[in-house]
């Protein structure tokens, strides 16, 4: 078994964080943005600059002054951190895990929150992100002017809707500045342990008020072309997985009035990919053994925002619009294809998405003891999702003959389907007292799935249901705000959070699947939470602690049928999950320019329930199993030294360092194996100059070279063993110069 032994600061960290959480409830973390270094006669008042977030849908308001489990970054932060991946900045919030398949373009990247996962690989993810008000923007996604990343943990289903059951991950971009004339330039190149040569990554954006206080446009973009790590010796190709991608922002900003402000957004990105990250595991280090080393990706996306924000005076009205649509082509080779020796199948996928998506909120200015929020919710996704796979023969085996034929078509699996959510609703509070608040949140919500699959098996196409599959439901959240100081803010939630049922075409005793399973229903999630938001020492400290209950019902998976041949999505059992989450954020607390960030977050849950599909069959999970790839403790830590060098040169030296403990992939019908997964430990660290707008930034990623296993593929002979996996990339040395002037 693979197991991780865990170091023995393990113990004292959580017996340090264990006596500082006791009796604190619940809470949310800040992250702080680098100041310049103080002088020592500054120190008393020095206070960080809280970070400032959108994502309760009021307006721009402090972090730390929300009632919500909210970490959150700004440009700055995002900076500090090196982050330009998603799982950068995500493993410095607690409680959160990441999933990476390394699969087409780098890989499809889902979040896990509080140990809330999808349970199969082809279920729905359980964390909402959006993207400037979009609830989708492509399969991954890399940084570029970025201003606030805020992660909400817990269920968001009031104010966000479906696939938040778990949380939120929503991106802001930065908006065009109406007064000043500003840009930036960056280049950044690096290189990987193992890799192809040298990688870089260009990137800027210019800002111009266009009519001061009236227009302005801000244009944005980087390039990037990252050489690959992942050698291929069944090919004879080294480093096949290089990827090039261009990604593009145009924003403009319009105030016709002191009332009115209107944004339009356009997003562009452009991604190719030669072959997916994952690598075998039969081999030490980044090695593939594929028959194929060109398995090309190529993701394409254009998504318009519309922004309208209208200052009623007593009140605000907000729209937010957006248009999305995809074009995402993927190809991949597997042996042995259904069990049969020397099969070798080569499948395309296909991935074509078109959504419009509308929201109108109204809300009253905040203030008096009676705030209110009401709005309405509108999305509608058409996709069309193919996989076509035919046999092929080894090109590495000479005089290879084919089992069929070649080009003989093993299946074709996918085609349209449509999605199309409506959606009221509102929250409304009321100030008790000037300490005491109480607010009442609900939704209700209307969906439906339009499906016209196929699924095509050797010539027989088995489709038996086509058409549709809908309902509606009403959620609600209840809250308890108390400030016994201003400097203090606790807080009980319960609240509701849920995700769309779906349509099985492919029933019928063809398959060996009842008819009765032609839909599964939606899954839902009720969260009891309390927690405490705390500044101390002069404000020159934020301490947020959680704890939780959460209770997921009805659990949507993927489990096989009888004879284990074909797989389809069901609801199962229920999930009791239960935790506790801390967080520290300090800077010039011991002397000028030192800041630290810290997070400990505790997680465990499991199914209430055995269960089972099919009589006679073996439990899919039994009761007091867990779910799988949920880390017991994780933790992690951020911190930081600016001092001046000399006049207006500044210096800094940065480290951060992300823990996962050991988990494991079992799960229902063991789709994933049974695999265990070692404990993850990783190191960054970085140091440079600053001086009149030039920044110089020398860093080390990954600093011990670690390999830590984000997603694994079990071996079909042994389920407990694992063939292929995808990971971080290796230890990587950079340097980065930037250039910023003006806004």
């Amino acid at each position: 078994m693979l197991r991780t032994n865990q170091p023995t600061s393990y113990h004292h960290f959580l017996t340090l964080t264990t006596a500082l959480a006791t009796g604190l409830i619940t809470g949310t973390a800040m992250q702080m943005t680098a100041t310049p270094a103080l002088a020592a006669e500054d120190k008393a008042s020095a206070v960080f600059e809280e970070i400032l977030v959108t994502a309760s849908k009021r307006g721009v308001a402090s972090a730390q002054n929300l009632a919500l489990s909210i970490t959150a970054f700004n440009e700055g932060t995002l900076e500090r951190l090196n982050a330009t991946d998603f799982d950068e900045f995500i493993v410095q919030v607690p409680g959160t895990n990441f999933l990476d398949n390394g699969g087409p373009g780098r890989g499809n990247e889902l979040a896990s929150i509080r140990g809330l996962s999808p349970v199969a690989d082809n279920t729905q993810s359980v964390v909402a992100q959006y993207l400037d008000g979009a609830p989708r923007f492509g399969r991954n996604y890399r940084l570029f002017d970025i201003g606030e990343v805020s992660v909400l943990r817990g269920p968001q289903g009031t104010l966000w809707g479906a696939q938040s059951i778990g949380g939120l991950i929503s991106f802001r971009s930065n908006r065009p500045d109406l007064t000043a004339l500003g840009a930036s330039a960056q280049a950044d190149t690096y290189l990987s342990k193992g890799d192809g040569g040298l990688s870089y990554r260009l990137g800027g954006h210019v800002n111009v008020p266009v009519v001061t206080d009236k227009f302005a446009l801000r244009v944005a973009g980087h390039y990037i072309d990252e050489s690959g790590y992942v050698d291929n010796i069944a090919a004879g190709v080294k480093n096949a997985n290089d990827v090039e991608e261009a990604a593009w922002r145009l924003s403009a900003l319009f105030r016709p009035s002191d009332v009115v402000e209107v944004t339009l957004i356009y997003h562009g990105n452009d991604l190719k990919a030669d072959a997916p990250t994952y690598f075998s595991l039969a081999y030490d280090g980044f090695i593939s053994d594929n028959p194929f080393a060109e398995r090309p990706a190529d993701q394409e996306f254009d998504l318009v925002n519309l922004i309208v924000d209208v200052d009623l005076g007593w009140g605000a009205l907000n729209y937010t619009g957006s248009y999305f649509k995809l074009d995402n082509v993927y190809q991949d080779a597997e042996r042995n294809v259904f069990g049969i020796p020397g099969f070798l199948g080569f499948t395309t996928n296909t991935l074509e998405q078109e959504s419009w998506t509308h929201e109108i909120r109204l809300s009253s200015k905040s203030g008096g003891r009676f705030n209110w929020l009401v709005g309405v919710y509108y999305d509608d996704l058409e996709e069309n999702d193919f996989s076509f796979q035919e046999e092929v023969v080894d090109p590495n085996v000479p005089g290879a003959t084919p089992i069929f034929a070649e080009g003989f078509p093993i299946f074709a699996l996918g085609g349209p389907e449509d999605t199309r959510e409506i959606a009221v609703f509102g929250e409304l509070s009321y100030a008790i007292t000037d300490q005491l608040e109480i607010l009442l949140g609900g939704r209700y919500f209307d969906w439906k799935v339009d499906n016209r699959q196929e699924f095509t098996y050797f010539g027989t196409n088995y489709q038996q249901e086509t058409g549709e599959v809908g309902g509606d439901d009403t959620f609600f959240k209840a809250q308890l705000n108390y400030h016994p100081t201003d400097d203090m803010l606790l807080f009980v939630t319960r609240s509701e959070g849920f995700r769309f049922g779906g349509f099985n075409p492919f029933v019928g005793p063809a398959l060996n699947i009842p008819e009765s399973f032609v839909k599964f229903d939606p899954d839902k999630l009720v969260s009891y939470e309390a927690g405490m938001k705390l500044r101390t020492m002069g404000g020159r400290m934020l301490f947020n602690t959680s704890a939780y209950y959460m209770d997921w019902q009805n659990i949507q998976t993927v489990v096989f049928n009888e004879s284990g041949t074909f797989a389809f999505t069901t609801n199962a059992p229920d999930l009791e999950a239960w935790g506790l989450e801390a967080e520290i954020v300090t800077q010039n607390l011991l002397f000028p320019g030192l800041y630290l960030a810290a997070s400990y977050a505790y997680t465990k849950n499991r199914f209430t329930d055995d269960a089972t599909v099919f009589e006679g069959v073996p439990f899919l999970v039994a009761k007091g199993d867990r779910l799988r790839r949920t880390p017991r403790h994780t933790w992690s830590a951020d911190v930081g030294y600016e001092f001046a060098v000399h006049g207006a040169m500044n210096a800094f030296l940065r480290a951060n360092y992300w823990h996962k403990a050991h988990t494991t992939t079992e799960g229902f019908n063991s789709n994933d194996g049974i695999i265990p997964i070692p404990a993850q430990d990783v190191v960054n660290i970085s140091g440079g100059i600053i001086m009149n707008g030039w920044q110089a930034k020398a860093y080390i990623n990954n600093l011990f070279n670690s390999r830590p296993l984000l997603q694994v593929f079990p071996n079909e002979a042994d389920p407990t063993m694992a063939a292929e996996a995808s990971s971080i990339r290796p230890r990587t040395l950079g340097l980065e110069l930037t250039y910023r002037f003006g806004s």
